[in-house]
């Protein structure tokens, strides 16, 4: 069960990078690479100390974190959620996000 939930959570980076990409085309790809892995190393981590229900509930906070973001917040402000266009606003918006 463990290399099922593990598989979910490698699925779910490799879908996400490939159709958000545009979103992170700016930073280094070594940045970019160890990101996801220390996003799986925490998940699995989670997986491993509180068990597959944990798993999940820390799963599905990250999606719908991440539909929030792309469906409601960047349209909001002038981005498109799937492309990131127009890329300008998108880095300027981010540059605020991180003040």
């Amino acid at each position: 069960m463990l290399a099922l939930h593990l598989g979910l959570v490698l699925l779910g980076i490799g879908v996400g990078n490939v159709v958000f990409n545009n979103f992170e085309k700016h930073l280094p790809w070594w940045r970019r690479v160890a990101k996801h892995g220390l996003v799986f190393g925490v998940v699995a981590a989670v997986r491993i100390v509180f068990g597959g229900w944990a798993l999940l509930a820390v799963l599905g906070a990250l999606t719908i974190g991440q539909v929030v973001l792309h469906a409601w917040y960047f349209p909001r402000h002038g981005v498109n959620g799937l492309t990131a266009e127009p890329y300008e606003r998108y880095l300027a918006l981010i540059a605020r996000m991180k003040r």
